[in-house]
């Protein structure tokens, strides 16, 4: 399928389209994409074969007939009968009477034609059909395969608005800022951010406004430049009251002023409120029920910049005093120079844009704040009121900029350093760890203060780096300001300083599940604990009461969360909470077998302008594809998330990306590939180049090693992760151990520590890695010729793995509980279960099975149990081969 930002859906539903047969109206606002994925839509079709495309342009009847007919001129020819023949002379290509009525001629041909191989007609602009050009269109959609036309939203001729339509909307933030990304030379700073707020996710408008040439704003201004005086003096007034920054600030960025609002603007600019109806025919507004607005932010600008910047100001004079909500806004555009009065104005008028979640109008209006203060220590705190804006929304660039013009107005250490720390947490999430770090070391040594917010903030520096640097400044930090922070802070950041010590694991054994009234802040940092320190279903429950307490899109809610693997943050003291919510529970969910709300919860989670969140929920949905079979979808995904990240300043998505990466190789048989990803996860020397993570994979990496060839190389390093976890290891990691261990063991030794890996209870939390390790050992029961053991064993594997999901491993179990048992016959079966077998490979359910044989549905369930290691399957679905196979050997 074509690649097309942020239109999957949309090109799923054209493909399907494709294979099947109906007609389809692409709407939407100008410039967001309906001619793109017209265009798409044809090479889709040509890509798929079948289609014969006809491209069309708006034209009258006759036209519209010609064009048709000399698009298919060659498959004329080969038609028989008169109406072929009356077409081609319609088209002067033949010596035969012309077609009296060339619609009904053009009809029949194309039906004919559409029979022999389908037709895909495609029509942009469809809202210029003349009436009979559209009511011939509509005609042929009973004929023709699939039509498809593009026009914007109700502007569409009768009869064609009886059809089907495809609506786009606007692109979501990620994909606005892939889309951005991808331009030859994207902006930077101030203009980046404001560029996707004021594009509003209109693919046009992003290029356009980011200084891309683009049809647009050149079509925008000479529709503008053909209306009258008073029409243009309308246009202009409504402008500067919907400018970026301009906005009344109760209203919310992508709405248009009331219809009181309206009025005033009218009023203003001295002009009878009917002169809006010559802009409406023109296209530059449309009629929203009493109000009017723009079609486009593009129309906006063409007629805001339509006029010299002397009428600009005159504009917003007169709205001044026609928009008492915008007065201070307007005041601020139509003066100049240091005012007090209005540097306050504007200051309030930014608290509201800010209170509305408005922060890119919040931060441009502090900006404006700033400039127009009296003094340099007044602006200054202004410039750091809107750097904080600006590191909420994520503008990296923008924050760094806005924090060295701080420092250039003053050294006051209580505005400093609010600045300095603000622009070093946008610099982590933004990816640049070393950078951050290095920043609240300078800070530090310049003697500013480093306080709770700091000491966060270099936890989640260490946490997403894995350098030992930074753990190390941690530990320094934490030893200042641990008096000043409760006990859940303190265990996190003591874990993330000292993985080896006691801890996490300490203060999880006191965390109970949640329960109604806790904070969720507090839910966070436990929930977090619990998932570093391998207590996975805890943190499962505890991370699933964050998202609960606050479950709109995003990182735990529309902004997020502040976190020390790479989440968003929300809350003005920046640093507000430390718990890496939505990745950590993404994995834990994972963990515990519960792969479809792992999936949704990672597709939930806004992460546009967080390369590392991007990264993090992109290795764990790798993992997930890996896990189910899909090798080729995970190395997709994994590749992606490398550009994303530098990984040696986030290394512990770097060890996800990994881990993932080998499963995807161990999915698809490639051991070596496995073996080469899973082995980067330790150094030179054997050592986890990340503290938390790797160890997770030493049983993958031990598999992949023996199976490639490489068993003596990883003996070392089993070793180390031995001897590192000591008597202090983890549930979880004991049985991984064990694993490793016993994969690499021979005889009694194997035999035993093969035991300890599947016959512990508590192995039943992290159900994949349970059934890996029976896997493992009904292998190696076979090879040791204990068949009848093995088979229970691989049975259980596959179960497993089948109710997991795990397609790929499911059948390798299926497999090898084959290979354990080549010669089955029905007689190892009972008679009982012979019957219960026979039925359920007939499809019956277990309850049907108890119907018809009187007995109960465990009874079903206990010979089901039962049947399949006799045969050597893992579940129902092998069963009507095998009993044919058991049959065909009894019959021997």
């Amino acid at each position: 399928m074509t690649k097309l930002i942020g239109r999957t859906a949309e090109l799923a539903r054209l493909t399907a389209l494709l294979r099947g047969r109906g007609p389809l109206v692409i709407t939407g606002e100008r410039g967001i994409g309906k001619s793109r994925l017209l265009t798409e839509a044809a090479q889709l079709a040509r890509d798929l074969g079948r289609h014969r495309v006809v491209t069309l342009h708006p034209a009258d009847l006759l036209s519209m007939i010609r064009q048709l007919l000399l698009a298919v001129r060659r498959e004329l020819s080969d038609l028989d009968g008169p109406d072929a023949r009356s077409a081609l002379s319609f088209l002067e290509l033949a010596a035969a009477p012309p077609p009296p009525d060339p619609a009904r001629t053009a009809h029949a041909v194309l039906a004919e034609l559409d029979r022999h191989r389908p037709l895909l007609i495609t029509l942009d602009d469809a809202h210029r059909l003349p009436p009979e050009a559209a009511t011939f269109l509509f005609r042929l959609t009973g004929v023709i395969r699939t039509l498809l036309f593009a026009a914007p939203a109700g502007q569409l001729p009768p009869p064609l608005t009886e059809l089907p339509t495809l609506a786009l909307s606007a692109l979501n933030s990620q994909d606005s800022l892939r889309l951005l990304e991808l331009r030859p030379h994207p902006p930077t700073g101030r203009f980046h951010a404001l560029t996707l707020h004021r594009a509003a996710g209109n693919p046009a408008a992003l290029i356009e406004l980011a200084g891309g040439t683009g049809p647009l704003r050149p079509a925008f201004a000479r529709s503008i430049a053909t209306l009258p005086e008073p029409t243009r003096r309308l246009l202009l007034h409504l402008a500067a009251a919907t400018a970026p920054g301009m906005k009344a600030p109760h209203a919310h960025p992508a709405t248009a002023p009331n219809a009181a609002d309206f009025c005033a603007v009218a009023a203003a600019a001295g002009v009878d409120g009917d002169a809006w109806r010559d802009a409406e025919r023109a296209g530059v507004v449309v009629r929203i029920g009493a109000a009017v607005e723009f079609v486009h932010p593009l129309a906006a600008d063409a007629a805001y910049h339509a006029v010299t910047a002397y009428r600009r100001a005159q504009a917003h004079q007169r709205l001044a005093r026609w928009l008492p909500e915008q007065r201070a806004l307007h005041l601020a555009a139509a003066t100049f120079g240091p005012d007090e009065m209005v540097a306050a104005g504007l200051e309030e008028a930014a608290g509201v844009f800010r209170s509305g979640g408005n922060l890119a109008e919040a931060a441009v209006t502090m900006e404006r704040a700033a400039e127009r203060s009296a003094g340099p220590e007044a602006a200054a705190r202004r410039l750091a009121r809107a750097a904080g804006d600006t590191q909420r929304l994520g503008a990296t660039d923008w924050t760094a900029e806005l924090t060295a013009a701080v420092r250039r107005l003053t050294a006051d250490p209580e505005l400093t350093a609010p600045a300095e720390f603000t622009a070093a947490l946008a610099l982590s999430r933004s990816g640049r760890q070393h950078d951050a770090y290095g920043m609240v070391v300078a800070a530090r040594r310049a003697g500013l203060p480093v306080g709770v917010g700091m000491t966060r903030l270099v936890a989640s520096i260490a946490a997403i780096s894995g350098h030992a640097e930074h753990r190390r400044g941690l530990a320094g930090l934490l030893a200042e300001v641990a008096p000043q922070i409760d006990p859940a802070d303190v265990a996190l950041m003591r874990l993330i300083s000292d993985p080896d010590g006691p801890a996490g694991a300490d203060f999880c054994e006191t965390v109970r599940a949640p329960g109604a009234g806790d904070d969720r802040r507090t839910l966070a940092v436990v929930g977090t604990i619990a998932a570093l320190t391998d207590r996975s279903r805890l943190a499962v429950d505890l991370l699933s009461a964050v998202r609960n307490l606050n479950p709109a899109p995003g990182l735990g809610g529309a902004a997020g969360t502040n976190t020390p693997l790479g989440a968003r943050g929300e809350t003005d003291t920046a640093f507000g909470d430390v718990g890496e919510t939505n990745p950590a529970l993404v994995a834990a969910l994972i963990d515990t077998g519960r792969w479809g709300t792992a999936e949704r919860v990672a597709e939930s989670v806004e992460a546009a302008g967080l390369p590392v969140l991007r990264a993090a929920l992109a290795a764990l949905r790798a993992q997930l594809l890996a896990l189910r079979g899909d090798g080729a979808g995970a190395m997709r995904l994994v590749r992606e998330a490398w550009a994303l990240i530098d990984v040696e300043q986030h290394r512990s998505v770097h060890v996800r990306l990994l881990r993932a990466a080998g499963l995807a190789a161990m999915s698809g048989g490639e051991h070596d590939d496995a073996y080469r990803h899973l082995r980067s996860m330790f150094d030179r020397e054997g050592r986890p180049v990340e503290p938390f993570l790797a160890g997770r994979g030493i049983a993958e990496l031990v598999s992949a090693a023996v199976r490639s060839g490489h068993r003596d190389e990883v003996a070392s390093i089993l070793e180390g992760v031995e001897v590192a976890a000591g008597s202090a290891a983890g549930v979880r990691l004991g049985l991984l151990l064990h694993h490793a261990g016993a994969l690499l063991a021979e005889g009694d030794e194997a035999d035993r520590r093969f035991r300890l890996a599947v016959e512990d209870e508590a192995a039943a939390e992290w159900p994949f890695e349970l059934a890996m390790a029976q896997l493992h050992y009904g292998e190696w029961l076979r090879r040791v010729r204990r068949p009848r053991d093995a088979r229970v064993l691989l049975s259980a594997a596959g179960r497993g793995f089948e109710e997991l999901g795990a397609v790929r491993m499911s059948e390798l179990a299926a497999r090898e509980l084959q290979a354990s048992n080549p010669t089955a016959r029905i007689g190892v079966l009972t008679a009982q279960e012979q019957q219960v077998a026979e039925l359920a490979a007939r499809g019956l359910r277990n309850r049907e099975i108890a119907d018809q044989l009187f007995i109960s549905v465990r009874t079903v369930g206990a010979h089901l149990h039962s049947i399949y290691p006799k045969l050597g399957i893992s579940s129902r679905h092998h069963l009507p081969a095998a009993l044919h196979h058991a049959d065909s050997q009894t019959q021997i």
